[in-house]
């Protein structure tokens, strides 16, 4: 393995010796610019990852986390705002934890804390000012942490209290919501601010009296202090709801048959806001029984006397003896009361308020596209009215979809129309055109790219990489005369063919007594004195001749020996 390592880096040594001054510097340049960008990729590689520690700050909580980011000798990033601050991320999680206990950020919110600090000589009225400061602080921290809730701020109007009922004042508030971008907030998360910051108030408050708006100014909460418009506007509101439920229904179920967008319903629906309470009595006769039975008898019998004498004044005169005369008298009295329990059912019903009384649906249809191969092979399209049949089948589709009830008047006309789609298909023929357009920019900017480094390296990369490798003596061919003319020429000179200004000319002539072959091993060993280093590259090119043929040799003769052996 030494000998290997030996063998190569002494390769390499032969190879920047053979190397011109002008190669050696342009080779040396192009080292130093591949550490360098080695070295630039590697910082890159492992530069520290910082992640934001604490965003949308304001000057003075940017100030103090700064403050204490320096004594502790973290590094940190703070953008050109000023408002975000970024560490290391392996300590981005105890430095927030931390920066909390110590009450970071403040935002310029104050609590209950106002009262960690009290003086001596604090007056009612000061106590006042900083009770109010406080609870509107904290109300301004609870609705912060409301996803959506960028900052808010909160402003209490609390009357003093009077003992007389008729100087008693309402207590009022103002909440301003700066949202994140591209935030908003329902009517459910507007309501339940109002309700948060009217109970949260001690002796209570209307939510009624909290407005609440947003950054812009524009108005989220709704003014319920009248009765009767907020009722008229929940139920315009609830109708509505109806309504476009019912429109997407029909439109979900009948795009999918003839296509998306294809379709428009509009739905009118009649409803009735009445609460209706009802108590209903039945009584069921036929299933009486006896509850209870009294029967009382009563028998009378007794005399009386009858009148006597003649009619007149002679019957009242004195004196006169009147006829004894009795009339007898007998009554009988029979009474029965009987009481029966007869069986009865109570009823109570509410009727919520909202119920559908009718509904008038109306649906539009596009026609139906047919396509054909037109004379000149191409496809063309026309647009087809529905037939009655098949309309029929949409309606009984959207009646089942609706609830369609007859029997209260619903109302449900489905009309096959070809929409205008002049706007639609030139939108759509932008479109693509645009589409295509990108497409053919962004296959025009690959090409360019991949011409551009493709020229790169054909003009530039490659003849700078063969000028670096080529050496001044290519091979022993090379090397050594191939005509007459140049044995000739190396004759007279004294220099072999390519090498007139590298070595001197021989002034020695040539004796003609002498062989041929001792005469070019004269010129040789006077080459390789003039020459040592060039005569070893020669040398050694030899010897890496003779190892490849020697190694061509040893294949060719295991591949003949394989099959004799088999």
């Amino acid at each position: 393995m030494f000998a290997y390592f030996k063998k190569v880096f002494v390769q390499i040594d032969d190879f920047i010796k053979s190397l011109s001054p002008m190669k050696k510097l342009a080779m040396g340049v192009t080292l130093a610019g591949i550490v360098a960008s080695m070295t630039a990729l590697f910082f890159w590689a492992s530069e520290t990852a910082y992640v934001p520690l604490m965003s949308n700050l304001n000057p003075e909580d940017s100030t103090s986390i700064i403050r204490v980011l320096r004594d502790k000798r973290i590094p940190f990033k703070v953008d050109t705002t000023g408002k975000n601050i970024s560490i290391p991320s392996e300590s981005v999680y105890e430095l927030r934890l931390e920066l909390a206990s110590m009450g970071y950020p403040q935002s310029s919110v104050v609590g209950y804390e106002v009262f960690d600090k009290q003086t001596l000589g604090t007056t009612s009225f000061v106590q006042k000012v900083n009770q109010k400061r406080a609870q509107e602080g904290e109300l301004m921290r609870t609705i912060n942490t409301i996803k959506g809730v960028r900052h808010s701020r909160v402003h209490l109007a609390l009357p003093q209290k009077s003992t007389f009922v008729e100087d008693h004042k309402k207590s009022t508030a103002s909440v301003v919501l700066d949202l994140e971008p591209g935030t908003v907030l329902d009517e459910k998360q507007v309501y339940g601010i109002g309700n948060l910051v009217a109970r949260s108030i001690e002796g209570g408050m209307d939510p009624s009296d909290v407005v609440i708006v947003d950054s812009n100014g524009k108005v989220l909460s709704k003014n319920n202090s009248d009765p009767l418009s907020a009722a008229t506007a929940t139920q315009l509101e609830f109708q509505h709801k109806i309504e476009s439920d019912l429109e997407r229904r029909v439109e979900g179920m009948l795009g999918r048959v003839v296509g998306e967008g294809r379709v428009v319903a509009k739905v009118t629906a009649d409803l009735d806001f009445a609460q209706v309470n009802e108590t209903q009595t039945i009584v069921d006769g036929d299933s009486s029984a006896v509850l209870s039975k009294e029967t009382r008898s009563d028998n009378m019998m007794g005399t009386r006397p009858g009148p006597v004498g003649a009619a007149g004044a002679i019957s009242n005169l004195p004196g006169q003896t009147p006829s004894s005369n009795e009339i007898r008298n007998e009554t009988s009295k029979a009474n029965e009361t009987v009481n029966y329990e007869v069986p009865k059912t109570i009823r109570r019903t509410t009727r919520p308020s909202g119920t559908v009384k009718k509904l008038s649906v109306a649906v539009v249809v596009d026609g139906k596209t047919i396509k054909t191969v037109g004379k000149d092979g191409k496809m063309e399209s026309r647009v087809e009215a529905w037939t009655p049949e098949k309309l029929k089948e949409f309606e009984s589709i959207v009646a089942g979809a609706i609830g369609f009830n007859k029997a209260r008047g619903d109302i449900l006309d489905i009309k096959s129309m070809e929409f205008t789609r002049e706007d639609f298909d030139e939108a759509q023929k932008m479109i693509a055109e645009k589409e295509h357009k990108s497409y053919i920019q962004n296959i025009i900017v690959y090409l360019v790219i991949g011409l551009t480094i493709a020229m790169f390296f054909v003009f530039v990369v490659r003849p700078f990489i063969k000028w670096i490798t080529e050496n001044t003596i290519d091979s022993v061919d090379t090397f050594l005369p191939q005509t007459i003319e140049e044995l000739e020429k190396m004759q007279t000179n004294g220099a072999l063919p390519g090498l007139e200004d590298a070595v001197p000319i021989i002034p020695e002539k040539m004796d003609p007594e002498k062989t041929e072959g001792e005469m070019i091993r004269e010129k040789v060993v006077t080459l390789v004195d003039a020459n040592p280093h060039k005569a070893a590259l020669i040398v050694k090119e030899w010897m890496h001749v003779d190892n490849r043929k020697k190694d061509k040799d040893e294949e060719g003769g295991k591949g003949k020996a394989a099959p004799a052996s088999a």
